[in-house]
């Protein structure tokens, strides 16, 4: 039928941005604006592009088109990484190399789910996971680990978690992970699993999914150079999988993108070899700046495990809708990204992010927080 000038309905439910509503008010603020809502760091990257070799690299190295799959020797690192880091038994053959985790993730729910499937969302989500699956007409079904068993249907098609979770920064522990693989097993289900801040567990260890038993065959797990090495603007991320449903992932990576930019991924190898000092580095400065961050700020926020963010409870002042004092926060020149984004039930809380500037910049965006509360 004729849709002109109308959209497809996939561009129209999909959410636009989770700030939109901050903008006006962070408009009317002169000074200097402290982002505490985007999962970034202040952190120099151990490798980067100036690093790269570039005289000693042919032309068809850089300006040729690269594998769809990635750069071997990129791959090669990263199937050796995922044995002896991660636990995870495979080959070159199971990895495939993405534009960022969100790359990875978007291709790997187009390759596990049809229009009309469920994916499960364990809550909070990380955001962008949703406006994926409605881009896909795939219908997310937003639980809590709790709520899992109870919430299979015979539209279930994957699981999605994330583990240290964006936004609260919570671990799964192995025992957690065998639970939810023994209720994929039982119900022959995909799992999809977001470990992008595998690198920064502070309170207990790291555990992939795919490293559990029986997990192997039936799960695709994504990680990201942005989160470990601080190169989120080289935008270089990965999947593990099985073959089979990897070279699925591939087929959507090139017809997506064709083939992440070498270059790109040239940096991204410098940074897996040589990054080891530079994760010892962040992760310390990471829990000083989340003890620093909580303490100092005056609304209630768990310690997290992991991750890179506090999970503020506004809940008692505000109920389920936080937005107020956000848009004041806003109004005072700090940014705090609002709880509805990660999940229907998560209207009370909001995300702040303790990595993304320097000590000094995280105090003074936590007092003009403190300052905004004083005066409701």
């Amino acid at each position: 039928m004729a849709r002109f000038p109308d959209v497809s309905t996939a561009g129209t439910r999909v959410p636009a941005s989770i700030f939109a509503r901050l903008r006006e008010h962070l408009a009317r603020f002169p000074g200097d604006v402290i982002p505490l809502q985007i999962g970034d760091t202040h952190l120099a990257p151990p490798s980067g592009l100036a690093e790269v070799e570039w005289a000693a690299m042919t032309p068809a190295d850089l300006y040729a088109y690269g594998s769809p799959n990635g750069c071997a020797p990129l791959v090669e690192a990263i199937a050796d990484k995922a044995r002896t880091a991660n636990g995870i038994e495979i080959t070159t053959a199971g990895v495939q190399i993405a534009v960022g985790a969100t790359h990875a993730l978007s291709c790997t729910v187009q390759a596990v789910c049809d229009p009309g499937d469920e994916l499960i969302l364990l809550t909070p989500h990380w955001p962008l996971i949703r406006g994926m699956a409605l881009g896909f007409h795939v219908v997310p079904i937003e639980v809590s680990l709790a709520e899992l068993a109870g919430a299979i249907t015979p539209r279930t098609s994957a699981i999605y978690l994330a583990t240290p979770n964006n936004p609260d920064g919570e671990m799964l522990s192995r025992a957690q992970l065998e639970a939810i693989v023994e209720i994929a097993v039982r119900h022959d289900l995909w799992l999809v699993s977001d470990e992008v801040y595998e690198d920064y567990g502070y309170d207990a260890a790291h555990v992939s999914l795919a490293s559990i038993p029986g997990a192997l065959e039936r799960t695709v797990t994504v990680f990201s150079f942005a989160k470990s090495y601080a190169q989120a603007g080289l935008r270089v991320g990965y999947a593990l999988g099985p073959e089979g449903l990897i070279s699925t992932i591939k087929k959507l990576v090139n017809h997506s993108v064709y083939n992440v930019p070498v270059a790109m991924q040239r940096a991204a190898l410098g940074a897996l070899r040589a990054g080891g000092p530079f994760l010892r580095e962040a992760r310390a400065s990471y829990v000083a700046a989340r003890d620093r961050s909580r303490a100092r700020l005056i609304a209630p926020a768990a310690s997290p495990p992991g991750g890179a963010y506090l999970w503020v409870d506004f809940r008692g002042l505000t109920g389920d809708d936080c937005m107020p004092i956000l848009e004041r926060c806003a109004a005072h020149g700090v940014l705090l990204a609002p709880g509805s984004a990660f999940g229907e039930r998560c209207g009370g809380f909001a995300r702040l992010c303790y990595t993304g500037v320097t000590p000094a910049r995280l105090d003074e965006g936590i007092d003009r927080i403190n300052t905004v509360l004083a005066h409701l």
